[in-house]
């Protein structure tokens, strides 16, 4: 299939990218609370453990986000490659071939 020139390969495997992104943020992000989380006792009398406690908190709603939205791209590439296939089989079957001589 020509079509319009879109690759629903290529869409699928940077959508899977995405979701990949996304997991490795998040696993990074538990990496890094659990760090903190394991220290929390030994630092509490230091003041920058309260700023280390409340930099993992910001971290972790700002990585939660960005984790959402990268893998809901990703998804939506994946189905926009879907529906475009769809589309583009839709419009062969329904439509003659351009350059039929018909």
């Amino acid at each position: 299939m020509d079509g319009y020139g879109v690759d629903p390969d290529t869409l699928v495997s940077t959508g899977d990218r995405l979701v990949e992104i996304a997991d490795a943020a998040r696993e990074a992000k538990a990496e890094l609370i659990g760090r903190v989380s394991a220290h929390e006792g030994a630092n509490q009398g230091f003041a920058a453990a309260q700023k280390v406690t409340s930099l993992a908190t910001a971290w972790e709603f700002q990585i939660d986000d960005v984790c959402k939205r990268t893998a809901m791209a990703g998804g939506l590439l994946e189905d926009g490659a879907h529906r475009y296939r769809e589309m583009e089989q839709t419009v062969l079957d329904t439509l003659p071939a351009l350059s039929s001589a018909e």
